[in-house]
């Protein structure tokens, strides 16, 4: 008999990877797969806390969560510039962890074995502890094709002395002799690599972990071609295992179709929303609503890039 696959899906935790994953998720239990989505203790209890989430996801029965300690105290930010030492923990406490809750997945209530991992490509040891085990790993980038390529081409810019950025009077030039990245300027790199520090430790997280996503399985991005062509071309002469799974929210709206429960959605954010403003949004006459809306999207970014803490 054919083992049902059991897809187990583990994202860095951190909002923006959270978001994706579990819309990964929910596509592949569209698809009658069994899914494990594996959270960090504190994400979890920030979701929890903030959202409905386990509701949302009672109606896939295939669809289970777990947690796994990141090693870090409950008053930690775990954001900013203290998302290093997240990083950092997650490689020391929680890769030997991770390695026993595959063990312990082998046929837990019934389900299947897990049979292959989608794990974030920020976290190339989930790789390692995988091949031990025989199970095929692919990583998840939540980022641009067009930013994971620059992530590759990282040594390449050295080489050509691109970078370190040095001051500001250079950042408008264009790129030179640099294939799929030709149109960019030098502030157009995403931020890890502007940096005139190359012993930054963010910068050398980002770029040593892109380079160990060669040895993965296969490689997702949240794009299509249609969007990213080019820069696809380039990535799959290095990883030809590579699959646009993008835009996700627009797969995720097609296949919920006349199925009332898939059509509404659920919130994955770390933070009780406050839905206020839609009240006060409903209260203006149309013709100002354009302007008003660009007012409530001003104030949410304003929110969003404000630390949160276990207390908020």
């Amino acid at each position: 008999m054919a083992q049902s696959p059991h897809v187990l899906i583990f994202p860095f935790p951190v909002q923006g990877h959270i978001n994706c994953m579990l819309k990964l998720a929910e596509l592949l239990c569209c698809s009658g797969l069994h899914v494990t989505f594996l959270n960090s203790h504190h994400i979890h209890e920030r979701l929890l806390c903030c959202t409905d989430i386990h509701q949302h996801f009672n109606q896939y029965p295939t669809f289970h969560f777990e947690t796994i300690s990141d090693g870090l105290p409950a008053d930690h930010p775990r954001t900013g510039d203290r998302v290093v030492e997240l990083f950092r923990s997650i490689n020391t406490i929680t890769k030997p962890e991770f390695r026993d809750i595959l063990i312990g997945l082998h046929n837990p209530d019934g389900r299947p074995p897990v049979t292959c991992i989608i794990a974030d490509g920020i976290m190339s040891f989930t790789v390692d502890v995988a091949k031990e085990l025989k199970i095929p790993t692919i990583l998840f980038r939540t980022v641009s094709a067009s930013c994971f390529w620059a992530f590759l081409s990282v040594t390449k810019l050295l080489e050509a002395g691109e970078l370190p950025l040095n001051g500001e009077s250079n950042r408008d030039r264009l790129l030179s002799n640099m294939p799929g990245l030709e149109s960019f300027r030098l502030r157009d790199l995403p931020s890890f690599c502007r940096t005139s520090n190359l012993s930054d430790s963010g910068f050398q997280v980002v770029i040593s972990e892109t380079l160990q996503n060669l040895k993965a399985d296969g490689l997702l991005l949240n794009t299509c071609e249609e969007i990213e062509g080019p820069a696809l071309s380039y990535i799959r002469e290095l990883m030809p295992n590579l699959y646009t799974v993008g835009p996700l929210h627009a797969h995720l709206k097609s296949r919920a179709g006349s199925n009332p429960a898939q059509q509404r959605t659920s919130s994955s954010s770390l933070w009780t929303e406050d839905r206020s403003c839609m009240t006060w949004l409903d209260r203006k006459p149309h013709k100002n609503q354009n302007v008003c809306i660009l007012s409530v999207v001003s104030i949410a970014m304003s929110k969003a890039r404000q630390p949160y803490s276990s207390d908020s």
